[in-house]
């Protein structure tokens, strides 16, 4: 079995410059951190498809138990099943309630999506958007970061191996970059 080659993050891949260059004091902070919004908003997705899938599959069975208990019931004439039938759909149901897939479904969609537009902007950055609005952006994402980590679950530990199963992030300083195109000093490229 071949092994799959690591996706590198980097604020730099596929980025042409269109205005004044990029500063390089700042060039270092900014893809750590475009690095570290990468593996949240990639965990998160994860997370909101996690929730959805368990969401769906629970209300789904609490009606699918619901309805067969009904329809067993008018058919059977047997009410003792219908009961019974009810009363497993309603403890389905109560289960979904009480793990909140719904608002954990909707709280994770608010951390993925915030964090695919920090991505988005920290790009557009880095290609040419004066930087006159970064500091407010960084104070911006500072005080979503605290309402994400107040609301959401924590990342679960196997999500973020399985990103660093897919992706790699090597700082700019080990990255060479001629003419658009990367290369990596490490020998391997």
């Amino acid at each position: 079995m071949a092994t799959k080659e690591k996706t590198m993050v980097s604020l730099l891949n596929g980025s042409r410059r269109h205005g004044p260059p990029f500063p390089p004091a700042l060039l270092q902070p900014m893809d750590s951190l475009y690095a570290f919004y990468h593996q949240q908003w990639w965990c998160y997705r994860k997370m909101l498809n996690h929730f959805k899938f368990c969401n769906a599959l629970f209300n789904g069975m609490a009606l699918l138990l619901m309805a067969a208990g009904m329809i067993a019931g008018l058919i059977l004439e047997n009410s003792t099943l219908v009961a019974c039938l009810a009363a497993v759909g309603t403890v389905v149901k109560g289960w979904t309630d009480f793990k909140k897939y719904s608002f954990k479904v909707a709280i994770s969609r608010f951390a993925f999506t915030t964090y695919a537009k920090a991505l988005t902007e920290l790009k557009t950055h880095v290609r040419g958007l004066p930087l006159e609005g970064l500091e407010g952006f960084l104070i911006k994402m500072q005080t979503l970061d605290d309402t994400i980590v107040d609301f959401t679950p924590p990342l679960p530990k196997r999500c973020v191996q399985d990103y660093y199963r897919h992706f790699v992030y090597r700082p700019v300083e080990a990255q060479c970059y001629v003419d658009g195109c990367q290369r990596v000093l490490d020998g391997k490229g």
